[in-house]
């Protein structure tokens, strides 16, 4: 095995132009590889912040309440006792939120605009506040009665600005509608393609007056970790729970909790009703993005893949045809045809493997060096839910590219090898 690894390690050099080229080839297919699993899991993760800081959490246990068939609220009557039955379940390092949901409307002067609302536990929240990028004002400010802070596209609809009073319209639990006059404390940026699903954030307080809402009840609980860390499936055992306790829960549902409410509204029930959904639930309007990243790295895998394939058969080819004496010389000296075989692989392997380790790092490196520093047009922002390109390499995606290609590579070395294989010994005499 060392004399064969002696022979390929001298072939790789001694045609050193066609080598530096295919290296060059496997090396480049490598790193694109690398770069797109870099900026597809970058991409998730901007997604998964947004999601986490605007819409949902790890885990939500919200309430649809009907005061009479015809109306729907999403709300759950008293949240405390919601809570008595779901926080002992909750894992170390994690804790519930508090929040609330719906669609409003909101007017100043002769223009209008609706849009989600959302309801934020100020004092509670400090991270969440920090991680809402703002065009203006102060997040922190919610926290005064009547306040609301506004998106920048739904303010410049309304021809607001920081400081401006406007009306919140929402309709109430028992169907009536009401109207607040709120200052607007806050503009916030876009959240990529989560568009308009949190335009209107307001605090807990501002929410229960606006909706009528007694001072025990709630729109949703939600579960988040500490540094971003995932629960596990927990949906099913807080579904279990809450059951036991005597609550109504909806079954399990692949869908967002606005999603919902049209269904529910026409069926003919009054009362309470709960529902746990998982931040992939909630999101799953979103899917659409992570998943095509995910198909497009796949057919770029499999396009670099193919490329070095071509390229390092055609390679091998010509390098047999060249080395005919040099075969049939080690075929006369006794080498059996298996090692032959396994020196063409020797080869395919190592340049494929050294070739695509060097791709992988340098692309690896490039992703660290240049995250956050490509400014993205506005609409590609908000694709990628971040300003800057979000690339993140892991070691796994890494590995993963570096043994892809390596056997991509060995794979097309095997007709090259068995040609080379059939060659007898007499080939060399005959090509002198």
């Amino acid at each position: 095995m060392s004399n064969l690894l002696r022979i390929a390690l001298r072939n790789l050099f001694i045609d050193r132009e066609r080598g530096l080229l295919l290296f060059f080839l496997i090396a480049s297919a490598s790193a694109v590889l690398v770069g797109m699993m870099s900026l597809t899991s970058g991409v998730a993760s901007a997604q998964r912040e947004a999601v986490l800081t605007l819409l949902s959490g790890e885990l939500n246990v919200g309430g649809y309440f009907k005061v009479h068939p015809d109306t729907i609220a999403p709300v759950m009557g008293d949240a405390r006792r919601v809570r008595a039955v779901v926080e002992p379940l909750v894992p170390a390092g994690c804790g519930l939120r508090e929040r609330g949901r719906g669609l409003a409307s909101v007017g100043a002067g002769r223009h209008r605009g609706r849009s989600f609302m959302t309801s934020l536990d100020v004092t509670r929240e400090p991270e969440t506040l920090a991680s809402i990028r703002l065009a203006g004002g102060s997040l922190e400010a919610l926290d005064r009665p009547r306040t609301v802070a506004l998106s920048t596209s739904l303010a410049e609809r309304l021809r607001v600005k920081v400081g401006d009073v406007a009306t919140l319209f929402s309709e109430m639990v028992g169907g009536k509608r009401n109207a607040l006059d709120v200052e607007v404390v806050a503009l916030t940026e876009p959240a990529g393609l989560l568009g308009e699903s949190a335009a209107i954030l307001v605090s807990n307080a501002t929410l229960r007056e606006l909706g009528g809402l007694r001072p025990e009840a709630a729109g949703v609980l939600q579960l988040t970790c500490a540094g971003g860390a995932e629960p596990g499936p927990l949906d099913d055992t807080f579904r279990q729970a809450l059951r036991q306790a005597g609550f109504d829960v909806l079954p399990a549902s692949r869908e967002a909790y606005g999603d919902k409410v049209a269904p529910l509204l026409r069926e003919n029930w009054s009362g309470q009703r709960l529902d746990v959904s998982t931040r992939e639930d909630e999101a799953s309007f979103l899917a659409l993005v992570t998943d095509g990243l995910a198909a497009l790295t796949v057919l770029v895998g499999l396009i670099a893949i193919l490329v070095v394939m071509v390229g390092l058969f055609v390679s091998l080819s010509v390098s047999v045809r060249e080395r005919t004496r040099e075969i049939g010389t080690l075929r006369a000296m006794g080498m059996h045809r298996r090692s032959v075989v396994g020196l063409f692989l020797l080869e395919g392997l190592l340049m494929g493997l050294l070739a695509s380790a060097t791709g992988a790092a340098v692309s690896a490196l490039l992703s660290v060096l240049l995250r956050g520093a490509i400014p993205l047009p506005t609409q590609m922002a908000k694709l990628f839910f971040s300003s800057t390109l979000p690339l993140e390499p892991h070691l796994p995606g890494a590995v993963l590219a570096v043994v892809l290609v390596s056997l991509g590579a060995c794979l097309a070395s095997i007709i090259p090898a068995a040609r080379a294989a059939a060659l007898s010994p007499r080939s060399a005499m005959e090509s002198l």
